[in-house]
């Protein structure tokens, strides 16, 4: 037995269907767990950027916990291992999405290896990094800013995500 709606039920509820999803993407409910990036400018429209990093001696920090650059800038970003060449210390400099800390460094862990940095191959939540810098060395590294935000930086070298931490704010 079939039911029999009438025309203008049929449209009413069709309209409705349509409002509804209209709603939830304007809203930001398509893809769920996908935020919406605020557009910054082009890159390299705010010119070229030069960054310097560096661990704190050996111990698993960070020389400054905040950087700072403009929106559409081109940056390069040289970090040192400023660790005594004895001490056999490896750090890296990752910067990360925004809230994604914990997972970059869960899937370095158990995906990457000291070859890849401990960084997930082709990690989505990755913006850039720099390889394992050994102690006394250092690394160059060249990216676009991300859109405006606070973007956290770490080590991902196990054991050192904890005290060797910071945050790349681009305006």
């Amino acid at each position: 037995m079939t039911k029999e709606i009438s025309r203008r039920r049929f449209l009413k509820s069709v309209c409705i269907g349509l409002a509804g999803s209209a709603v939830a993407t304007a809203c930001g409910g398509g893809d769920a767990g996908q935020q919406a990036q605020p557009a910054g400018p082009p890159p390299g429209s705010a010119g070229d950027v030069t960054l310097s990093l560096a661990s704190k001696g050996s111990t698993p920090f960070y020389d400054q916990e905040r950087l700072e650059v403009k929106a559409g800038s081109r940056i390069t970003l040289t970090f040192k291992n400023a660790a005594d060449p004895t001490s056999g210390r490896l750090f890296n400099w990752v910067l990360v999405k925004p809230n994604r800390q914990l997972r970059v460094v869960t899937d370095g862990q158990s995906e990457g290896s000291p070859e890849t940095s401990y960084v997930k191959p082709n990690d989505p939540d990755v913006i850039a990094y720099t390889r394992l810098v050994a102690a006394g060395e250092s690394d160059t590294i060249t990216f676009d800013a991300p859109p405006p935000g606070e973007y956290p930086y770490l080590c991902t070298f196990p054991g050192y995500y904890n005290t060797m931490k910071g945050v790349l704010v681009v305006q």
